[in-house]
């Protein structure tokens, strides 16, 4: 098979994130996802001009663990996604200051992926990790944590579990995410994180 060309990849990027855009992306259910990989699959603008440089059976797994993957990154203004999307997330210093107060901010230089983090500066000279995302994500933000944890003994740690609306997060789910956070002597914070229209959402490109 022929290498996918840069150029191609990328209007299949940008066909794919107004898929997801429309479809809320973010909010869909693992089966509701499912579906739409192998309607994606038989899509000509999509499966059909992927099939000329990958087997059929290669396309489904390149668009799950690719695109898919980058949306959410790309709603954080991060990553090939982040100028191909209609929408996005208020951004690092909106979820600091949601789950530390306001004052906090952001180190831009520090900012990572897989999960969201970096570290904040607080108003009186004080710094903590703060790591974000979903409930889906615990796991990846708890490591994180983790690994920050070893590093220092003093760091103040924060994990901001991000959901879609006020509605607080289910017990069950609130309790995990407390009991691991304690373990490691981390804050734990449930934060409303909507994705809105972007102001300059007719001036996507490829």
């Amino acid at each position: 098979m022929a290498t996918l060309p840069e150029p191609i990849r990328l209007e299949i990027f940008a066909e794919l994130a107004r898929h997801f855009d429309a479809l809320r992306w973010e909010e869909v259910s693992a089966p509701a996802a499912t579906e739409m990989y192998d309607r994606f699959v038989k899509d000509p603008k999509i499966g059909g001009r992927l099939a000329r440089f990958m087997p059929t059976e290669k396309i489904r797994p390149w668009i799950k663990d690719g695109p898919a993957k980058q949306y959410r990154r790309a709603l954080e203004g991060v990553g090939p996604m982040a100028q191909m999307t209609a929408r996005e997330y208020p951004g690092p210093q909106s979820v600091v200051r949601l789950a530390m107060g306001s004052g906090w901010t952001p180190r831009a230089q520090t900012l990572d992926v897989k999960p969201m983090r970096c570290l904040a500066d607080g108003p009186d000279g004080e710094s903590t990790f703060i790591t974000w995302g979903p409930m889906s994500g615990l796991q990846g933000m708890v490591w994180h944590a983790c690994l920050r944890r070893a590093e220092s003994e003093s760091q103040l740690i924060t994990i901001a579990v991000t959901k879609p609306n006020t509605a607080p997060l289910p017990d069950d789910d609130w309790h995990l995410a407390l009991s691991l956070a304690t373990t490691l002597r981390a804050r734990c914070e449930q934060v409303t994180y909507t994705v809105s229209r972007k102001a300059t959402a007719g001036l996507r490109s490829v």
